[in-house]
């Protein structure tokens, strides 16, 4: 099961997303760019990479055999702040 939950605070926000898999044994080594736990798959390893990228702040909470939480916020321009 996976819960996504979004909520627009002022020009921020925050993302939230919950499953209830396996978990993450080891969150450094996840996040670095091109890691797989299946590399005989047709896997780039970017997931969390491109998600960095995108935001200002990803937080990753993960429990072996519970799941895994991801936490992150982006501040959006207002209209007329020169943002498109």
């Amino acid at each position: 099961t996976v819960v996504m939950e979004a909520e627009l605070y002022d020009n921020t926000v925050h993302i939230k997303i919950t499953d209830t898999g396996k978990g993450i044994e080891d969150i450094n080594k996840a996040r670095e760019p091109f890691f797989t736990t299946r590399p005989e798959e047709e896997r780039s390893g970017m997931g969390f990479t491109v998600m960095e990228s995108f935001m200002d702040s990803l937080e990753v909470i993960s429990e072996v055999g519970k799941g895994t939480t991801l936490i992150m916020t982006k501040t959006i321009s207002s209209q007329g702040e020169g943002g498109s």
